[in-house]
């Protein structure tokens, strides 16, 4: 009858929206680096040192990324891309990946009214090697994700060079 009631700790709005700001974020940046992973057939868990913005400690320490994308990602997603990864295994293409330290991140939709989207731009100046050959980048891409309204996972997801989005924009205009 006299029991103890627990405190409430009240969540500002301010502080859910960074809290949710926060989640698509590692998301997004999850998603880059574990599809580069999967893609290059790398299995080994994400080092916190090499990669401190990989923000999903979960899943971190799974050594294969396919299973790390497995536990963010919609299942039909990842089937969608498992032909596009064989295609590119099967033409012994290798890459030293290299992201850079600049990208911006837009993100829509988190009022809870629709699914939020988040648009992440950054440039890759990654080294392709196709048996001799090299190929030496530096292209700006453009990774848009659409996510659950709960943030738990990602539905969907495509990967575009900048320019072709920047053109798609000047014809919407």
């Amino acid at each position: 009858m006299f029991g103890r009631r627990g405190k409430r700790f009240e969540v500002s709005p301010d502080e859910e929206r960074e809290r949710e700001i926060e989640r698509v974020h590692s998301l997004t940046y999850a998603l880059l680096l574990d599809v580069v992973a999967w893609f290059l057939d790398l299995r080994e868990p994400v080092s916190e040192h090499l990669f401190p913005e990989y923000r999903l400690p979960q899943v971190r320490d799974l050594a294969d990324p396919r299973e790390r994308l497995d536990t963010y990602c919609s299942p039909r997603l990842l089937e969608a891309w498992e032909p596009v990864r064989d295609r590119w295994l099967q033409r012994g293409i290798r890459v030293k990946p290299d992201f850079g330290t600049t990208a911006t991140l837009q993100i829509e939709g988190l009022d809870g009214h629709e699914a939020p989207r988040a648009v992440a731009r950054f440039t890759d100046r990654s080294v392709i090697e196709r048996g001799t050959q090299r190929q030496y980048n530096s292209r700006d891409w453009v990774l848009t994700a659409w996510l659950r309204p709960d943030l738990s996972r990602i539905e969907d997801a495509t990967f575009r060079l900048a320019a072709l989005d920047d053109h798609a924009m000047e014809r919407r205009q």
